[in-house]
């Protein structure tokens, strides 16, 4: 693997444990924020129940979007790994196989390139 790409990997997995951990702190941050609110509201019994319901929805909702957040990042993030990792493919003819479906395949008549595998 080239040095080039060896970076690119490096910078592809910093770029995911920043969004990851920034996320995180986010998440963190959103929930507190709004706990606040959400004390002081469940305190006052008429507003308590729906507060209480709400506060369960949104707690619920930030930790969706953000788990969805580091999840796609996550996959996203392998993806450009593997194709990182990937072998070149060579552009000089004589190196590559020589694969094709036989002709009766596609012409109903015999003869034409090798199959692949053989």
């Amino acid at each position: 693997m080239t040095d080039a790409r060896q970076r690119w990997r490096g910078l592809n997995a910093l770029l995911r444990a920043a969004v990851a951990g920034g996320s995180r702190a986010v998440e963190r941050i959103q929930i507190a924020s709004a706990r606040r609110v959400f004390v002081v509201l469940e305190a006052i019994p008429p507003l308590a129940a729906p507060a209480r319901a709400v506060h369960v929805v949104h707690d619920a909702s930030i930790a969706t979007v953000h788990g969805a957040l580091r999840v796609v990042t996550g996959v996203v993030g392998g993806v450009v790994d593997g194709a990182l990792v990937q072998k070149p493919i060579p552009t000089d003819r004589s190196t590559r196989p020589r694969c094709s479906p036989p002709l009766s395949a596609v012409s109903g008549r015999g003869g034409g390139a090798a199959p692949c595998g053989s």
